[in-house]
């Protein structure tokens, strides 16, 4: 039996050997969050603010969010000082955004990166070229990105008529049903571990799909998810390395050594996972303290609270990849 992954988080969390989740910073957090959300400072409407985004609602925009969200994974260098960088609209983009300036560019160019019909058939060549990047250094496991685009991509024409919106529809407005989805027929999405005896699932990549589509389409037509709350955070790396800037996580001597002295963690490794499902139990112990606190006045999830630290944590010049006072873990994995 697999645990969901709020299961998983709250059993990860009162197992936890090298992350313990502060209280008291846990209440502080929350407070600043709740005064944000309550000024309409951070609200769904913040997905579309970043230009990047798609902005549109159309099947196709859920084709293009499908192809953003199969290839969100594994941006960090092997080089600390080498990034992959993509220059588009008169910026410079770096890891998540490198990988939405990628995708808009080749549509752009008529690429047709949102069509699995496309790149179920992408070649390696047509590959290096969509995603070329500004600065000579290549995106990590472009071999991999290419292998899951057409396998993606042959599955949704076989199965689902060419198209993630009819994923979507078969859901009947369930963003569990689409997870469980999304989980059984795209195998990089099947995001679990075993820790300390039990089978856990953190389900990041595929739950942020959901999430991305609820946000694009404003919570309505392939946007409605009558259970979307019962969404968790999205364990990955920034997010904990926000929630330690807060002094929400307090990391034991031997886990703060290995992030500091930049120690590669296996996907699976029990230092990963403590990290990973303490996420998503702290951001619920946030999430719980802020509804109590508005009487339900506030329309708060873990999907926002996970979009609120993230672009914190982005928008925080301390919290860099290479920052040593607030390390992020390293692990190479097509999970995040």
């Amino acid at each position: 039996m697999t645990l969901n992954p709020l299961e998983s988080g709250r059993y990860i969390a009162s197992a936890s050997s090298h992350v313990h989740i502060a209280a008291d910073a846990v209440k502080n957090v929350a407070e600043m969050i709740a005064d944000s959300f309550s000024k309409k400072e951070s609200n769904v409407a913040n997905w579309k603010e970043h230009k990047l985004h798609p902005q549109e609602m159309t099947d196709e925009t859920a084709d293009w969010i499908f192809v953003i969200d199969l290839l969100n994974f594994s941006f960090w260098s092997d080089d600390p000082d080498q990034d992959f960088t993509i220059e588009y609209g008169g910026s410079l983009h770096v890891d998540y955004w490198a990988l939405c300036a990628v995708i808009r560019r080749a549509i752009e160019e008529d690429i047709q990166m949102a069509s699995p019909a496309f790149y179920k058939d992408i070649s390696m060549d047509k590959m290096k070229h969509v995603f070329r990047s500004s600065n000579s250094v290549d995106i990590p496991l472009l071999e991999v990105r290419h292998m899951l685009l057409n396998e993606a991509g042959q599955t949704l024409v076989d199965k689902f008529g060419g198209s993630f919106a009819n994923c979507i529809r078969l859901c009947n407005e369930s963003a569990q049903t689409l997870i469980k989805m999304i989980v059984s027929n795209f195998a990089s999405f099947q995001d679990t571990a075993v820790y300390k005896g039990k089978t856990v699932s953190f389900y990041k990549r595929a739950q942020i799909l959901v999430a991305d589509i609820w946000a694009c389409f404003e919570g309505n037509g392939l946007g409605r998810f009558e259970d979307i709350s019962s969404l968790t955070m999205f364990a990955d790396y920034r997010v904990p390395q926000m929630l330690r800037y807060l002094g929400v996580f307090e990391y034991s001597e031997e886990l703060l050594e290995c992030l500091q002295q930049g120690i590669v963690l296996s996907s699976g490794d029990e230092k990963e996972v403590e990290i990973r499902g303490c996420s998503i139990w702290a951001v619920e112990m946030i999430r719980q303290i802020v509804e109590d606190k508005q009487s339900s006045k506030i329309n708060i999830n873990s999907l926002l609270i996970d979009y609120y630290l993230w672009d914190s944590a982005t928008a925080t010049s301390k919290l860099t990849d290479k920052s040593l006072d607030y390390p992020i873990h390293r692990t190479r994995s097509v999970y995040y």
